[in-house]
C-alpha cells in the first residue's frame, strides 16, 4: 500500500470515527504526535482553535496544556454551538467558546480582548477549509499568532487528495507565504510523511 493509499483508506474507513474522551476528534495520529511536540515546544498560553466541531480535538488540547503546567487558556470557535455544548461541562474557567463567523471583526475583537502582551499565542485554523476562507483567516491572524509560535493550517490533504474542496487550504497557504515573510512553512513538521497538514505548519520567525 502506497502512502497515498493509505492516506485515502483512512480518509473513507476510519478518519470519522475517533474519539477523545467520547467526543468525536478528526485528526490524524501522524499529526497528533507533531502537535505534542509543538505544545511542549512552544509552551503557548492561548491556543486559539477556528472550527471546534464536537468537541473532542479542544478537550485533547485542554488535558496537554495541563501537562505543560503553565497557565494557559483555549479560546474556540465555530459557527455552530454544538462542540460547544458540549465541552462547557468538561472544561474550567479557563475555556472560552464563541459561536460565529471568525472572520468577523466582532469575533477577532473578542479574541484580541483576552490576549495580554505577555501570552504566547498559537493559532489552528480548521474551519471551512475553502481557499478564500483560508487566505482571510490567515490575514486576520497572523499578528496575533507569537514570534516563534505557530499559526497551523488544517487539511492541506484536501488539495493533495483532490478531495472535495480544491483548490483549498494547501494552495491558500502557497498564495500566502510568498506576501508574508515574517512567516516560514516548517517542514521538519510533516517528518512522518503520512499528515493532514501538508505545508500547514506556519512559524512566525519575525
Amino acid at each position: 500500500m502506497s502512502i497515498e493509499d493509505w492516506l485515502r483508506y483512512h480518509q473513507e474507513k476510519l478518519h470519522f470515527k475517533q474519539s477523545y474522551r467520547g467526543l468525536q476528534m478528526i485528526k490524524n495520529p501522524f499529526d497528533l504526535i507533531v502537535y505534542e511536540e509543538i505544545l511542549w515546544e512552544v509552551k503557548p498560553t492561548i491556543i486559539i482553535e477556528i472550527g471546534t466541531s464536537q468537541g473532542g480535538f479542544t478537550l485533547w488540547l485542554r488535558d496537554r496544556m495541563k501537562m505543560i503546567g503553565a497557565e494557559n487558556k483555549i479560546i474556540t470557535v465555530d459557527l455552530d454551538s454544538a462542540g460547544n455544548n458540549n465541552l462547557r461541562e468538561s472544561l474550567s474557567d479557563r475555556f472560552i467558546s464563541l459561536v460565529g463567523d471568525c472572520n468577523s471583526p466582532e469575533i477577532i475583537e473578542q479574541i484580541k480582548s483576552n490576549i495580554t502582551p505577555q501570552d504566547i499565542v498559537l493559532v489552528i485554523e480548521d474551519s471551512s477549509h475553502t481557499y478564500e476562507n483560508t487566505l482571510k483567516v490567515l490575514d486576520n491572524y497572523k499578528s496575533i499568532v507569537t514570534i516563534d509560535s505557530y499559526l497551523i493550517v488544517e487539511d492541506g490533504i484536501c488539495d493533495v487528495l483532490n478531495l472535495e474542496i480544491v483548490p483549498g487550504p494547501m494552495k491558500a497557504v502557497e498564495s500566502w507565504i510568498v506576501k508574508n515573510p515574517n512567516f516560514e512553512i516548517d517542514r521538519g513538521r510533516e517528518r512522518y510523511i503520512m499528515t493532514y497538514n501538508p505545508k500547514g505548519y506556519l512559524k512566525r520567525v519575525s
